[in-house]
């Protein structure tokens, strides 16, 4: 995409603007929203895609007010002066490693916020998620990725079966986003037994 340019005379607005063409999958925006407005819920968004502006639009066109979100992205290059993207975009997350790394910086971030160990939920669909997925608490596979179930039945992971020797980490199948409170309500009251 930089070698080619193809995001080069954009600003921030436009970006944004594209972004609220986006259309999330049904039920995730009410299930973030939830989220959101429930009492010691932080929420990050963890992408390779390449720009927050992009990411914010689509989640403030879905309804959830994404200034109560932090998004680790990569990110455009802008000309300071004109406020106009070079089309080069700037790496920071790139591949599956990337994302472990931010969701351990948003953890650190709230546990010295709030103080705690606190729960890290992670919601993904991709092979690129699938590190994250395993090392949160509770991972929740978004959508029906057989590259990503292939390699959990080759690591030996069962989907819905608390992992005892990862401090009973879970990982379920999230087939409709309308779903994830009541498997992580499940998840919980399971660790609190």
């Amino acid at each position: 995409m930089s070698q080619h340019g193809l995001l080069a005379g954009l600003t921030r607005a436009d970006l944004y603007t594209g972004g609220r063409l986006v259309q999330l999958r049904p039920n995730a925006a009410d299930v973030v929203g939830q989220f959101l407005h429930t009492r010691g819920c932080h929420v990050c968004v963890v992408s390779v895609n390449w720009s927050a502006d992009f990411i914010r639009g689509a989640l403030d066109a879905s309804g959830v007010d994404s200034k109560l979100i932090r998004v680790y992205c990569n990110d455009l290059d802008f000309d300071t002066s004109t406020g106009v993207s070079s089309g080069k975009v700037r790496p920071r997350l790139v591949v599956a490693g990337d994302k472990v790394a931010a969701i351990a910086k948003f953890k650190n971030e709230i546990r010295q916020q709030c103080g705690g160990d606190p729960l890290l939920v992670y919601a993904g669909d991709s092979l690129t998620d699938l590190p994250a997925l395993l090392l949160a608490d509770i991972g929740l596979l978004v959508g029906q990725s057989s590259r990503v179930t292939r390699w959990c039945h080759q690591l030996g992971v069962e989907f819905g079966k608390p992992r005892t020797s990862e401090g009973n980490r879970i990982l379920y199948r999230l087939h409709d986003w309308a779903s994830a409170p009541r498997l992580i309500d499940q998840a919980v009251g399971r660790a609190h037994l």
